[in-house]
């Protein structure tokens, strides 16, 4: 009896131990709410700018696909108006300028004759009626309209055929521009088809119908927008291509001006040759001088181009018959100046005024003289001994 009392204590007691175990539970950890919010707003941004990237990338990636095709289908569309183009006969003997003046005239033409049938119709639609009279003379300025876009056409299939590969650029103008051109063509089409079914119905002694005329009004509008953009267009690209005339006549001249400088420089003898070592050494500075001054405005005429030509020759001439020392390499740097100056390279030619400028105070018994330019000092007398770099003399007419 005892012993299960003790027993039953036991168990109680471990019973008891069990349920004060199960009962208790892990207190929950604090939520960091900001931390959790943070986060979100991060991976949304996140997210947002990948997206925003995304797109971006898909939007310059389909603008390139798109400028691709565009590039594509205007070399294709120039080359087949190159290839589909025949002169007409009358305009086969026109230079490039005459034929864009002859296409600038007629396009201004077309534009007036539109303008004209244009006004006409809205003239004639103005009371709510057309009389045979009324279309009759829209038909006229129609026709003047049609026959001068004829002209146009054959001008610019022409100009496609003489010169459409001297310029890529101005031909694709033109050829966006005959796309144009060719919906102004429809836009006449539908006026004479409206014209008819007016001409069509007068003559059979009926009323015309508020929507025929109502059509042909909205048919002469629509014909004079189209002409006045086409007429614009083509004043543009008529600018553009006499730019590009006027830059090939620039350059043209200048070749013709260095060809003709150049031209300058051949046969040249000398006129004057310096009886004293003095005066060959003048003739030096002083065609250094001219070419510094000629140098200082940034271009050569011709006058002074044949100024330079005539010194430089005297001064080569002189130095070799007084035996500057030297002399030959002298000489050949003003043949080189002046050449650099005749054709156009004016800073190859400072550079070498510059050098021969340095040049002319290391000659024996040089020290400048009133002579100007960058070079000073006194000239030395006549009939002293130039010292040479070697320390003895150059004889001089009268010295010892």
């Amino acid at each position: 009896m005892k012993r299960n009392i003790v027993t039953l204590f036991v168990l109680t007691g471990l019973i008891v131990l069990l349920a004060a175990c199960g009962g208790q539970t892990a207190e929950p950890a604090e939520v960091n709410i900001q931390a959790t919010v943070d986060a979100s707003v991060m991976a949304t941004a996140t997210a947002e700018a990948a997206l925003e990237q995304m797109v971006d990338e898909a939007v310059n990636e389909a603008m390139d696909e798109a400028m691709v095709e565009l590039e594509a289908a205007a070399d294709e569309a120039v080359a087949e108006a190159l290839a589909e183009a025949t002169p007409e006969p009358a305009y086969a003997t026109y230079t490039e300028e005459e034929l864009v003046m002859a296409i600038e005239e007629t396009a201004v033409e077309a534009e007036t004759s539109t303008q004209i049938y244009s006004e006409t119709a809205e003239t004639a639609v103005s009371d709510g009626e057309v009389t045979a009279e009324e279309a009759e003379t829209i038909e006229y300025y129609v026709t003047i309209s049609e026959e001068t876009l004829n002209e146009l056409e054959a001008m610019i299939a022409t100009y496609y055929a003489l010169y459409g590969e001297t310029g890529d650029e101005i031909v694709a103008e033109l050829v966006a521009i005959e796309e144009e051109l060719a919906a102004l063509n429809e836009s006449v089409a539908e006026m004479t088809a409206v014209l008819d079914e007016i001409n069509t119905t007068l003559e059979a002694g009926l009323e015309l119908a508020d929507e025929t005329i109502t059509q042909l009004e909205q048919a002469a509008q629509e014909a004079q927008v189209k002409a006045d953009a086409v007429s614009a267009q083509l004043q543009t690209w008529v600018n553009e291509a006499q730019a590009s005339f006027n830059l090939e006549q620039i350059q043209t001249n200048a070749g013709a001006v260095q060809e003709d400088l150049s031209a300058i420089l051949q046969n040249v003898q000398a006129d004057q040759v310096a009886g004293s070592y003095e005066e060959a050494l003048t003739q030096l500075l002083g065609y250094a001088n001219t070419a510094n001054s000629t140098l200082a405005d940034g271009s050569v005429s011709a006058a002074e181009m044949q100024t330079l030509a005539q010194m430089g020759a005297n001064a080569s001439a002189s130095m070799s018959a007084q035996n500057i020392p030297g002399a030959a390499m002298l000489a050949g740097q003003i043949n080189s100046l002046n050449k650099q100056m005749a054709v156009g390279d004016l800073a190859g030619a400072q550079v070498g005024l510059g050098n021969l400028q340095a040049q002319i105070p290391q000659i024996p018994g040089f020290s400048g003289g009133n002579m100007g330019g960058s070079v000073g000092g006194n000239m030395p007398n006549p009939g002293g001994n130039v010292p040479s770099p070697g320390g003895g003399g150059i004889p001089r007419p009268g010295g010892g």
